[in-house]
């Protein structure tokens, strides 16, 4: 590594460490608390402008409480160098930090794709978004697998935390042997995340006397999601086949066992926007925000702008298991 690289490097680390004070999210009184979802921008430091205007006109409707986005947010095969990815997140956080509304994200399987080429880790690149005065994405906790897990909190008008976001990171790629051969398979949620899912969720109905009413986000989908779909049962677009983790690492059977989260939503099939319940969980798609990135499979131009869109949420603090989701498309915001 270059002494300028190593030097850019640290002064990521050090910017993370010198960010403004994390936000804290709150229920209004006599009012939902909203979300959106933008998944899959999947660009490099040469953003489509599309993308970000039309993160921006759903922003302006909807006004959210918090932006979540859902992986694959930058591509690094295109940003080889550090510049470049920096310039990307830049951009694809302008939306969210010009109009001051907190934001968080997750990894997907493409963010991580260039780093070896970029010179740092995965751990080095989340340094980078908590910069961000308006990113809350907090510090990674120890000895959990992978990088962005968390669980952010939202009060209630009592001052007591009243709803909760999982973020967790379902990683990248596996080398998997079948028959002799090697091939690039999608990861999986690991053990020690279900764990660390686990010890939070307790500490966290201990701390309110009740178990925490909860959605859960990350980028690619769990195995459900493909049973989910052989019903036909769900509403929304189906446009592709769901491209799963490789290993059911049981997250559902635990969220199952657990009772606090509601929801799972995910992004990666980006002409995916369907949701369902499958088991009492409601299962469901971000689509892809993103114009540089494939769209649907005719590959024509209006059918590629028709599909992209976000996932809006509206919790109500005294029903949150009742919470509102619906896709909305961009070329339908003004």
């Amino acid at each position: 590594m270059t002494r300028l690289l190593l030097l850019s490097v640290l002064l990521a680390f050090v910017g993370a460490a010198c960010a403004a004070p994390k936000i804290t999210l709150k229920f209004k009184p006599g009012k939902a608390f909203k979300i959106v979802q933008f998944s899959d921008i999947q660009d490099d430091a040469n953003l489509d402008a599309r993308t970000s205007a039309a993160m921006g006109r759903i922003i302006d409707s909807e006004k959210p409480d918090l932006v979540v986005l859902t992986g694959d947010n930058v591509s690094t095969g295109g940003t080889p160098t550090l510049a470049d990815l920096k310039s990307a997140i830049a951009q694809l956080a302008k939306p969210m930090e010009s109009r001051k509304v907190p934001w968080a994200m997750v990894f997907g399987n493409h963010d991580t794709d260039g780093l070896s080429k970029i010179g740092i880790t995965k751990a080095q690149m989340f340094a980078i978004y908590r910069t961000y005065s308006y990113n809350i994405n907090p510090v990674d906790p120890e000895g959990v697998y992978g990088s962005g897990n968390a669980l952010l909190k939202i009060l209630g008008t009592s001052g007591k935390s009243a709803f909760g976001v999982w973020l967790l990171d379902s990683n990248a790629y596996v080398k998997q042997g079948y028959s002799g051969q090697t091939l690039d398979t999608y990861d999986w949620i690991r053990s020690s995340q279900i764990e660390w899912y686990l010890q939070q969720s307790k500490l966290a109905e201990k701390e309110i006397g009740s178990k925490l009413p909860s959605l859960m986000f990350f980028h690619i989908c769990l195995p459900e999601f493909v049973q989910l779909a052989a019903t036909k049962k769900y509403t929304g677009e189906r446009n592709e086949d769901e491209c799963p983790s490789a290993i059911n690492s049981g997250l559902f059977s635990v969220l199952l066992d657990r009772g606090d989260v509601f929801g799972v939503y995910v992004g990666h099939d980006h002409v995916n926007t369907y949701e369902g319940t499958w088991y009492g969980i409601r299962l469901g798609y971000g689509g892809s925000i993103g114009y540089g990135t494939y769209g649907i499979s005719s590959n024509v131009e209006s059918e590629k702008q028709r599909i992209r869109g976000a996932r809006v949420f509206v919790i109500d603090e005294k029903n949150p298991k009742a919470y509102q989701s619906k896709y909305i498309y961009a070329n339908d915001v003004k």
